[in-house]
């Protein structure tokens, strides 16, 4: 199977940055085998390769930054290039962060859908797990298992009656990410908010682009949700986009994520490509 991108340009108007609260208008452009994905501060006339190699450590949002110039919030737009299996892509934007849009990677999925995708002349590649690689971070467990698939698993613990502990394993390929994990929407508690605001961050969150979950362990608006089991999808989706930072590759491998964030799987990136490179290999796409 050769690479993709996207066959025509096009634009998504006026999101709100989730922190910034600043709007931003997207500019999509096609762009050549191997190239990856790559943002455009345009403002600062600076790209940014959406790769491990330029990510800076985050919690709250995956962000990467070359010369001084940061791109943040770029794990759902990431998320959706990996769902859709999209190799290489222009990203311009002219301020620092990526709109939260609707809270998942919906808005993203309809504009590469309408544009349409075109086969470039390279093959695709893939990262592919030979030995089972571990991780651990406090409370924070990650490992990847060989596999012939592409499959994430994540388990989260929050003290909160309509959460709790859940585990959710999913099989990627581009008609199960569409149906099952593009609308998860972000979440968040109803006790943090002030504190955040008070920290300069969530200006753009709202109870349309996130799912509020308060202190009395209910949903404040359950009827944005999609699914019962919202949150852990999302970080599904989330999980997607931030490994798609191991430089545009889907991994084939069984992935598992406990109590994980945007900074611990970058830290996995990192542990996995400077001390374990025996385990994985970078193979051409069947």
């Amino acid at each position: 199977m050769n690479q993709t991108t996207i066959k025509d340009s096009f634009i998504l108007k006026g999101g709100l940055g989730l922190h910034s609260g600043q709007k931003t208008d997207l500019y999509f452009f096609p762009a050549e085998e191997d190239q990856g994905i790559v943002f455009y501060r345009g403002d600062k006339k600076v790209k940014v390769p959406a790769s491990y190699r330029y990510a800076v450590p985050s919690t709250l949002c995956t962000t990467i930054e070359k010369d001084g110039v940061e791109v943040t919030t770029i794990e759902h737009l990431l998320s959706v290039c990996n769902g859709m299996g999209i190799d290489n892509l222009l990203v311009e934007l002219h301020r620092e962060e990526v709109p939260i849009l609707d809270g998942s990677g919906y808005e993203f999925y309809c504009g590469f859908r309408d544009a349409g995708l075109k086969y470039l002349g390279k093959p695709k590649k893939k990262i592919k797990i030979l030995e089972t690689v571990s991780f651990k971070q406090g409370e924070i467990a990650i490992f990847v298992a060989p596999s012939d698939h592409s499959n994430f698993t994540f388990s989260i613990d929050f003290d909160h009656r309509q959460i709790g502990q859940q585990e959710v394993s999913f099989h990627l390929t581009e008609k199960n990410y569409i149906e099952k994990i593009v609308k998860a929407k972000t979440f968040g508690f109803r006790k943090d908010y002030q504190a955040l605001l008070d920290k300069g961050l969530v200006k753009g969150g709202s109870n349309k682009n996130a799912i509020i979950l308060d202190e009395n362990g209910d949903i404040e608006n359950i009827e944005e949700m999609t699914w019962l089991n919202e949150p852990n999808l999302h970080k599904i989706l989330d999980q997607i986009g931030d490994f798609y930072l191991f430089d545009n590759l889907r991994i084939v491998g069984d992935l598992f994520c406990h109590k994980s964030g945007h900074a611990s799987h970058l830290a996995f990136i990192h542990h996995l490509v400077n001390e374990c490179q025996d385990h994985f290999v970078v193979l051409e796409d069947d």
